[in-house]
């Protein structure tokens, strides 16, 4: 894996790539990506996605808790249910603080499949005279992971949510009838006065890195270092032949899986003090764990600040700061659900925005409420 970080003021820089007629994500077009090799590289910023995601999705919607029959909740051609697009999508914001849900009609101009588009894929198409950018490019190699050019022959170009029947017909009478027609994209952010949102992990991106690379070392150190490695020390061999059966014997002893380097030092006289002319040493590990210790710990506690994330939800070593209160963990899990509840409200609008026009009845109830994963506990005088 290897992670390229970009310098702290361009890693963002939006602007016009007339080459690929798209606003670029990022310096290198490439933001997306970035985030997400970070976040699943790194174990605080994943822990923290993981977390915050439970409390954007919560139980799931509430008018779901007493449908039996769950293929009524079914919302697109993959098979998921409401629930399901709702934990996905949740994760997604979570990580990247945007969300692109694909939307198709049928000519009713009624709503019969939603799915989440990944922002890796995403990019948001040229403005036209008045700033309004109308057109979305779905294609699967910003980051040139897969090739190192650009096709735009692979451009998937989709239009942009409006749910008017005259909006909806113009762009299927463009795309040449319904059986062309790629239906549209709704693009909702965590700040929508930007056209692409920043990360959680934006102000993090080197604390991230610090843990993956940390990691890294640790493991080179004891793949390759002087870990658990012996010196042998011995007196001259007196032809090839001989060295070659040391050796071997040598190998055959470090186990089935050669775990254990060996440095083999061969004396240029002989000697006729035994212990001059054959020596096993070992040689110290080269890992300091304490070396990383404090670094590590500032680089979680970091993250966890950019994601909002309190400590006691996601440390276990807090036991020795909270104790085993079971009460400062549940205000620490009220709280945390408070916070989320802005991220919960945006998602929600724009689901209920689009299963209002849904072909099916989905949510008879219009209650577009989730259900909390810790239920408010009500006051002794209620």
């Amino acid at each position: 894996m290897k992670i390229k970080l970009v310098d702290v003021d361009n890693r963002l820089s939006i602007k016009y790539s007339k080459q690929d007629d798209v606003y670029a994500w990022g310096a290198d077009n490439a933001y997306p990506s970035l985030v997400k090799t970070l976040v699943n590289s790194s174990v605080t910023a994943k822990q923290c996605v993981d977390l915050n995601s439970k409390y954007i999705y919560g139980k799931g919607f509430e008018f779901t808790q007493n449908v039996t029959n769950k293929n009524s909740l079914i919302v697109n051609r993959r098979g998921l249910n409401i629930n399901q697009l709702l934990r996905i999508v949740s994760r997604e914001f979570s990580e990247q603080n945007n969300v692109f849900l694909h939307v198709n009609y049928n000519a009713l101009y009624e709503v019969t499949s939603v799915d989440l588009l990944s922002s890796e894929d995403l990019r948001i198409g040229r403005a036209d005279s008045t700033g309004y950018s109308g057109k979305f490019v779905d294609y699967d190699n910003w980051d040139k992971s897969k090739s190192k050019k650009i096709e735009k022959k692979d451009f998937n170009i989709i239009d942009r949510y409006n749910a008017l029947p005259a909006i909806i017909e113009a762009q299927v009478q463009a795309a040449g009838g319904w059986n062309k027609y790629k239906g549209q994209i709704l693009h909702i952010t965590a700040d929508f006065n930007e056209l692409y949102s920043l990360s959680d992990v934006d102000s993090v991106l080197y604390d991230a890195d610090s843990e993956y690379q940390a990691s890294v070392f640790k493991n080179s150190g004891l793949r390759k270092g002087f870990f658990g490695a012996k010196l042998f020390v011995t007196k001259p061999f007196t032809d090839d032949m001989e060295r070659r059966d040391f050796e071997k014997t040598i190998n055959d002893l470090k186990g089935s899986e050669n775990s254990s380097g060996v440095l083999l030092l061969e004396s240029n006289e002989a000697s006729d003090t035994l212990s001059e002319q054959f020596v096993i040493q070992n040689i110290d590990s080269n890992i300091d764990d304490k070396q990383f210790e404090s670094s590590e710990q500032s680089s979680a506690r970091n993250i966890r600040k950019a994601f909002g994330v309190p400590s006691i939800l996601i440390e276990d070593g807090d036991n020795s700061i909270f104790g085993q209160s079971g009460e400062l963990l549940k205000e620490a899990k009220k709280t945390h659900w408070e916070n989320k509840e802005e991220e919960r409200s945006i998602i929600t609008d724009a689901f209920e925005l689009l299963f209002s026009n849904f072909h099916a009845t989905i949510n008879p109830t219009n209650n577009w409420k989730i259900t909390p994963i810790i239920q408010t506990i009500q006051s002794t005088n209620e």
